[in-house]
Formats: structure tokens, sequence, C-alpha cells
């Protein structure tokens, strides 16, 4: 349309020219300059501009975010203090808190994606969100898949059993066959689990709540959690009692960080860089705290 205009434009000058003379020529001259140069502008603005599409790394980069206007995270809203829902159906807990920080920095709006939690890495991976904070554990085979930032807490794993039977759960001797654990389906608890007690039998819940629910009800004998899930509950519970604490996996560290698309370094080191601030001046800690204190008097007030 522009080159038609243009070319229009050029030639009712040029009619202009015969009656008119020299002036209007010089004119016609400038006319057809100026629009080679919008034409030349267009051009050069069109092949700037790149398009990606959710499955590209450079979609999920912090500038491609920030001109989209919006972040989106991956969660699983059942992991007190981490990721949960208050009483008016809000996420909210350590992670939310950080999200909106994130998006907050970024100049966006934050969208907290919740889902079952095996679902949350590959949401990450097929390109619907941006990145996942999940309470998640950097194992080696999830590194191969994706981009981890530094982690933003590290407290390990810990067995929860009912009280009744802390003593027989002193450590992890009485992990024999005969025993049912339990822990949630597609976590690094399961995984562990797995490989240090292959004599017990597994049960394998979708949520937290669920798990917790089976040991109350005797369908499970212990179960394999998250430090913070596993203190959390035994501070709240009288009926509930911590055990002992399970390893982590040989060569790996406690930790729980935020996931990327694999390769995508410009968000995670966006990321670690807000991270390391945070842990600095006692922001992580503070927002741990408070999701920990609001936890607990969401049990209090369902009791």
């Amino acid at each position: 349309m522009k080159r038609l205009a243009a070319a229009m434009l050029i030639a009712a000058l040029a009619v202009g020219c015969v009656a008119c003379g020299s002036k209007e020529d010089t004119s016609a001259n400038n006319a057809s300059t100026d629009a080679a140069a919008e034409e030349t502008g267009d051009s050069a603005e069109a092949s700037d501009s790149k398009s990606y599409s959710p499955t590209d790394i450079e979609y999920h980069s912090v500038a491609e975010i920030q001109k989209r206007g919006e972040i989106h995270f991956a969660t699983e809203a059942t992991f007190a203090p981490y990721a949960f829902k208050d009483e008016a159906g809000n996420i909210v807990g350590l992670e939310p808190s950080m999200m909106q920080a994130i998006a907050d920095e970024m100049g966006v709006k934050c969208v907290i994606d919740d889902m079952a939690f095996d679902s949350v890495l590959p949401s990450v991976q097929s390109g619907l969100d941006d990145m996942a904070l999940a309470a998640l554990s950097p194992t080696a085979e999830r590194k191969e898949a994706f981009t981890f930032s530094e982690s933003y807490l590290a407290h390990g794993q810990l067995s929860l059993v009912r009280a009744e039977d802390a003593d027989k759960f002193k450590d992890a001797s009485a992990m024999v066959a005969g025993v049912t654990m339990g822990a949630q389906k597609g976590s690094y608890q399961q995984t562990v689990a797995e490989h240090y007690y292959p004599d017990c039998t597994g049960r394998y819940m979708e949520t937290i709540p669920n798990v917790i629910m089976d040991l109350k009800a005797g369908n499970i004998d212990i179960a394999i959690m998250d430090y913070d899930n596993a203190t959390a509950y035994a501070s709240q519970n009288a009926d509930l009692a911590t055990a002992f604490e399970v390893p982590m996996l040989e060569g790996e560290e406690a930790a729980n960080c935020a996931a990327a698309m694999l390769g995508n370094t410009d968000l995670t080191d966006y990321v670690n860089t807000l991270i390391q601030k945070w842990l600095d001046d006692g922001t992580i800690d503070n927002w741990y705290n408070e999701a920990v204190a609001l936890q607990a008097s969401l049990t209090d007030e369902a009791e």
C-alpha cells in the first residue's frame, strides 16, 4: 500500500511538473526521496522486530517478557510454606512473594499458574510458563533438561510419622519390608524414598495434603517430605511427629531453585541477582517466616 501511494504521489507530481516548471520538479524529486526513505525505514524496522514463539528460548528472555508485559510462573499451591492458598483462595507463601517481587522488578504483571506438581516442569519445557518456582531440587537428571537459578532455601528432607509411632521410627533402620511409605508423586522425595528404602512399599499422592491424610488414616506408616513441610505439619498437628532426617542423593546438596527453559541463562541470571540481594538483606527469611506464620494461623482457624 505504501509503495502504491508513493507511486501515485510521484505520478501526480510529475504531471504538475509539465505545467509548472522547475520549482515543482524539485518538489517531485524530494517527494520521491522521502517515499523511498520511508520504505527503507519500514523495512529496517521490520527486520529489527523479530517474532518468537513460546517454544523459543528468546521468548522467555527478560526483554521479551517486558515487551509482553507479564511473566508466567508455574507452581503447585499445596506445598506450604512454599506455596499454598489462604482462606480466600489466593496463592500465598514464600515463592508467590518471590514471584511478585521478580515481576515488580521487571515492571510487569505477575501471573501464577497453579497445576499438579508433575506438570510444573513440563509447563516450562513446553514454553507455557517462563519459570517454575515449586520447591524444586536441581537434581542431575533435571539439570540435563532445565537451567536452574541459585538456591533460595536449603533445609533438606525429613520424615513424618503419627505421634504414636515416633518410637518405632527413630532412625532409618526401621525402613524394612512391611513398612508403607508415602511422598508426593513425582517429587524429589519420592525419588529419595525409592532409592534409600527399596524394601518398603511406596504409596504416592498428587498433593502433600493428601499424603498427610493418608498418614493420619493409617494408609501409610511414614511420609518422606521436604524438611519445611514436615516441621510445619508436625508443629500444627498434635497427632503427628517428625522422625529421622533423610539424606540427599549422593553428590547432591539440599537446594530449592527456580527452573527455566534449558539454556535460558538470561532469565536465571536476572533472578540470581535478585535472590542474592534478598538473601543478603534478609528478605527471603522474612517471606519464609511470614509464610510459616500464615500457614499456622490458617490451621488454627480450620480447627
